[in-house]
């Protein structure tokens, strides 16, 4: 914790932050007034506090620091951020964004089945379109149980039809589809980010 001596009388801030060694171990209570804490006071210490420093408030996304001072504010000393504009995130950081985004995944609803969570690494990519093509020759030959295996992201393993498999791949790929197209708009300036890319980008409210 930063200290600040403040002359009381005002109260006014006086000179750089830190407490000298020989008040180290003081509670706060007495450091806010020296006088009246201690007993007898050296006259140094005459009409002064050392009060805590308060950290800044928290930055908005849309600012950085550029500069930080001392000032009191509704009796106690904070530090306070000069800020300017932030620049826009760049097309790298929203692009780091969406392939983490699709590595995680999401959790998809298949009819007459249930949830299952599925990753979109680019492997997992090649498998479900391996699996896809497997389910449609499947269909094509009129089966309709569940012969078909689908390895989820949690390495559970779901035994589901060839139209529950061509319905789960067909979901995932939209999404992703999706995720991409938020990326692009994001990076081009398209409806809704006429603006640029938004400050906060990886806010789930902009992703499907």
């Amino acid at each position: 914790m930063d200290y600040q001596r403040i002359i009381l009388s005002g109260p006014t801030i006086d000179g750089e932050p830190g407490l000298p060694d020989a008040l180290v171990g003081l509670a706060d209570e007495s450091l806010v007034d020296l006088e009246a804490a201690l007993d007898p006071c050296p006259v140094e210490y005459v009409g002064v506090g050392y009060w805590p420093i308060l950290p800044a408030e928290p930055l908005p996304p849309n600012k950085v620091p550029v500069g930080r001072d001392r000032e009191i504010i509704g009796g106690v000393v904070q530090w306070v951020d000069d800020l300017a504009d932030a620049p826009h995130p760049s097309g790298e950081e929203i692009n780091a964004e969406r392939d983490r985004r699709i590595a995680v995944g999401k959790t998809f609803a298949v009819a007459e089945y249930g949830d299952i969570p599925l990753q979109g690494r680019l492997q997992d990519q090649i498998n479900l379109q391996a699996r896809l093509l497997a389910a449609q020759g499947a269909k094509a030959l009129g089966v309709s149980g569940p012969v078909l295996i689908i390895r989820d992201a949690q390495n559970v393993n779901h035994m589901l039809t060839p139209d529950q498999v061509i319905e789960l791949v067909t979901m995932g790929t939209a999404w992703i589809e999706a995720t991409m197209k938020v990326s692009w708009d994001m990076k081009d300036g398209v409806a809704p980010f006429e603006q640029g890319p938004p400050y906060d980008f990886a806010d789930d409210a902009y992703w499907p």
